[in-house]
């Protein structure tokens, strides 16, 4: 078997993963009445304004000059094509075959990205290609300028990357391997220049509050950058792809406002190659997609630390819709930089189903970060195996109590839920006594297996029983009502 035959059979197998786990779900979900949730999530999804781009006009890539399969830049022609669509809006269609990129694409306003079948974009694993024009940029959550994102928009309005979601859908590859020893010692085996210098720097320049643009990085800091991010744009859409081995996060819009993240399969190992993170951003709908990641698969952020709190953005209005979570950290995470706040946050009818998925549920924090959750409702997601919890709130990650920004985190609503197993406690709480977490309950939930903690199905720390309350649960073969005192 030839290596295109490989790449092809693997992008046929996991497209049939994935339909198979969506289908199953679907038959294992009960017929009920619309609930309250269900119709909170519809109206924020209602709401959602898609982008309207011209379908009249077709700008071929290889039109440009971009030649298939030969391993030279076809970056030029790329842009050429994106730059030239852009004057009147329109279509950049990528046909099938294999597009070497040495740097990265400058998205468009009202143009739409489209691979067919077959198309592969191979992004070039030398960082120096991405450093020739640093661009206003977050290195986790705080403003910089550094490498540029393999895909990138500033300020854009109706954007679009698309493909079939067929077995076959185009596919984006990061070739990620290149950056992921900067992550450093401790994350990563053997010896090689890496971010933490840098990375330290940034958060100084932060909390001095150095104006963002005297935070210059790019070669030599190794900071690296993400797959795809529109920042500071609106309507945008992801749709019907395939992306893999980011260097860092694979989809991360900063700033923006309705986007749609739909039927793409997120594909990686390395260090924190989270799936989709919207980073202070509003109207977002994630749905149909599966994730295997080497960190979280969804992690909504508002900004971190001080840097946060000077933007003031939150995050809200967010819907996570019939996704398939197959590994990672955190399925659906929160944090753990939501300096600006996060709320009003949806997870529907996901399936979450691995030995390598830590956590169904992730919120983390600390009272560097501040901030908090403010709404969080999870309704017929089936979590059929994690290695750990199905939720964690950890108030003390990365660090403990160690600032003065104490976070507020309630309104947590998880409702007809069927867990399969769970290797630890159901619920890993880890507070503080001064702000603990409330308005916390489980509703209606079957809980066939749950580890436990000195014989407790719910871990509490500095949080009291009686504030997580309990109606209608099945917990490994117990009915349970009332506080969560056992």
């Amino acid at each position: 078997m030839t290596a295109h035959q490989k790449h092809r059979r693997g992008r046929q197998l996991l497209a049939a993963v994935l339909a198979m786990a969506v289908l199953a779900l679907a038959g294992s979900v009960p017929a009920q009445a619309e609930a309250d949730i269900e119709r909170q999530a519809a109206a924020i999804t209602a709401s959602l304004c898609l982008p309207q781009i011209p379908q009249d006009r077709i700008y071929r890539v290889t039109d440009y000059g971009a030649v298939p399969d030969d391993r030279r830049d076809d970056r030029p022609a790329f842009q050429q094509a994106l730059d030239h669509a852009a004057q009147k809006g329109g279509v950049v269609l990528v046909p099938s075959g294999h597009f070497y990129l040495a740097g990265p694409l400058t998205l468009r306003s009202h143009v739409e990205l489209r691979l067919d079948d077959g198309a592969v974009l191979d992004f070039s694993h030398r960082p120096d290609d991405y450093a020739g024009k640093l661009v206003l940029t977050r290195f986790e959550c705080t403003e910089c300028y550094n490498y540029s994102p393999f895909l990138y928009v500033y300020g854009g309005e109706d954007i679009a990357v698309t493909g079939s979601g067929s077995p076959q859908q185009g596919v984006i590859d990061g070739h990620g391997d290149a950056w992921w020893p900067w992550v450093g010692a401790g994350l990563w085996k053997g010896s090689y220049p890496n971010q933490q210098q840098a990375s330290s720097e940034l958060k100084e320049m932060s909390n001095d509050d150095v104006p963002v643009e005297q935070r210059i990085f790019g070669r030599g800091h190794y900071l690296r950058p993400v797959l795809i991010q529109p920042y500071a744009s609106k309507r945008v859409l992801i749709r019907g792809i395939r992306v893999k081995n980011s260097p860092m996060y694979h989809i991360n819009p900063v700033l923006c406002e309705d986007v749609m993240v739909d039927h793409v399969a997120i594909e990686a190992s390395g260090p924190n190659t989270d799936g989709v993170d919207p980073d202070a951003c509003r109207n977002v709908w994630i749905k149909d997609s599966f994730f295997q990641t080497g960190d979280d698969c969804i992690a909504i952020k508002a900004g971190r630390d001080n840097d946060g709190r000077r933007v003031g953005r939150p995050s809200q209005r967010i819907v996570i819709e019939r996704n398939v979570f197959r590994g990672g950290h955190g399925g659906v995470t929160m944090g753990s930089e939501m300096a600006g706040g996060i709320s009003q946050v949806y997870s529907l009818h996901n399936v979450m189903d691995s030995p390598d998925l830590r956590w169904a549920y992730r919120l983390k924090t600390n009272s560097r970060r501040g901030g908090g959750v403010e709404g969080f409702w999870a309704f017929g997601d089936e979590i059929r195996r994690v290695s750990r919890a199905v939720l964690t709130v950890d108030m003390a990650y990365d660090g403990g109590d160690i600032g003065e920004y104490t976070p507020d985190i309630h309104g947590l609503h998880l409702e007809n839920l069927t867990v399969d197993a769970c290797r630890t406690p159901l619920a890993d709480i880890r507070t503080y006594a001064r702000n603990p977490v409330y308005d916390f309950t489980w509703k209606d939930c079957v809980v066939r297996r749950a580890g436990s903690s000195g014989g407790r199905v719910f871990r509490l720390e500095e949080t009291p029983a009686e504030n997580i309350h309990l109606t209608g649960m099945q917990i490994n073969g117990k009915a349970c009502d009332g506080a969560a005192d056992f």
